[in-house]
């Protein structure tokens, strides 16, 4: 293959994986979705199983008292709901100020050692005494209907789990709040075509209803306990849906320093993921592995196939079509670089913000995939982002 021939097979792939990721495979999934049969619930008589609501908390005093609050205050009956708080490994007041709660029903754990949040989860499953057990962080907070809206699904015994909608609370003072929300009110998007089809990736561990009786403990070295609870329940033939009615709002990072830390642990996780599950993914058996594929692995290798274009491009500079795309990339990534150096001097414009969150994200994503290859022990290096 002559060295023409190498670049403009980069440059083409890189196109079309890219438009196929954020174009394509969204536009396939909502088209199928809206061709299928809505299951209406029975809202007449609720579904209203026992519950217990599992919080892992590491160094959360700023927000648990908050979150136990709004937890209590759920539209669930209190007969019904057990609420459950790990505070493994907290060196502040986290479990004292839980343990303050026993008076209203609330369950503190706290063991001094840290774990890690799977080790947590673990703990919190052994003291549950509901028929499904909902995650949930300590920094946010549910709507007033969100556990009535996941109960209804279980109704239907095919259902291993039911994930609610993530969403960002506006807040100028944080710089990750606006990157944030604009994924998130994208993600949310796929997720409920996906859920339609029956095939949803991933649930989101801040919202994430779970069958008691399924559950199998999460591993400790697991990163994204989300995402091995979502392959063991897909794995038992079970199914994951979406309800959007079921909202848990949280605040974004206030540094996008912290988001950036955040996403590296993440998206090491999602690589470790595949590397754990690849027997149901590779090669893609079922519409779930198709759908994994296409809307969780391409995302995380868009920097490689960023790279790849950029490469294409510059080795194609003297046409017409390379000259163009390199002109674009470097006015994309030159604003990413003003948004950056201008990010402490108060709000960005849309037009800075948005090429140096997409920017800064896929940083993120090659250094998370770098670490992964490296097999560096991400669960070490994490930083919980300020509250």
């Amino acid at each position: 293959m002559t060295g023409n021939a190498f670049s403009d097979g980069l440059l083409v792939v890189g196109l079309v994986f890219l438009a196929f990721h954020f174009m394509g495979y969204p536009l396939l999934v909502r088209a199928l979705a809206r061709r299928g049969t809505t299951v209406e619930l029975d809202t007449d008589e609720p579904f209203l199983p026992t519950i217990s609501l599992i919080i892992a908390a590491y160094n959360e005093a700023a927000v648990i008292a908050g979150k136990l609050e709004n937890s209590l205050a759920l539209d669930y009956p209190a007969d019904r709901l057990q609420i459950v708080v790990v505070s493994d490994g907290s060196t502040d007041e986290t479990a004292a100020i839980a343990a303050s709660f026993a008076g209203r029903g609330v369950v503190a754990l706290h063991d001094p050692p840290r774990n890690g949040k799977s080790a947590a989860l673990n703990r919190g499953v052994d003291a549950a005494t509901g028929e499904i057990v909902v995650f949930s962080d300590a920094n946010n907070d549910f709507s007033a209907t969100a556990l009535r809206a996941l109960a209804a699904h279980f109704v239907d015994p095919q259902l291993g789990g039911a994930c609610g909608r993530k969403s960002i609370t506006a807040a100028g003072d944080r710089q990750a709040s606006e990157g944030d929300s604009l994924y998130w009110r994208y993600e949310s998007a796929i997720k409920k075509w996906e859920s339609d089809l029956g095939i949803m990736t991933t649930a989101d561990g801040e919202i994430f209803a779970v069958r008691r009786e399924l559950w199998q403990p999460i591993p400790p070295e697991v990163i994204n306990d989300d995402a091995e609870i979502t392959f063991t329940m897909v794995n038992a033939g079970y199914r994951i849906v979406y309800e959007p009615d079921a909202v848990s709002s949280e605040l974004a990072s206030a540094q996008l320093e912290e988001d950036f830390r955040v996403k590296v642990r993440m998206i090491a996780g999602g690589f470790q993921t595949v590397a754990r599950h690849w027997p149901t993914l590779l090669p893609p058996r079922s519409a779930f592995a198709w759908a994994f594929l296409a809307h969780k692995l391409l995302r995380w290798l868009v920097p490689v196939l960023l790279a790849m274009v950029a490469i294409g491009s510059i080795a194609r500079i003297s046409t017409g079509t390379g000259a163009f795309l390199v002109v674009g990339q470097v006015l994309f990534y030159g604003i990413a670089l003003l948004g950056w150096q201008a990010r402490s001097r108060g709000e960005l414009p849309r037009w800075k913000y948005v090429p140096l969150y997409f920017s800064l994200m896929n940083l993120a994503a090659l250094l998370g995939l770098r670490r992964f290859l490296a097999g560096d022990d991400v669960t070490s290096i994490w930083q919980k982002a300020a509250r």
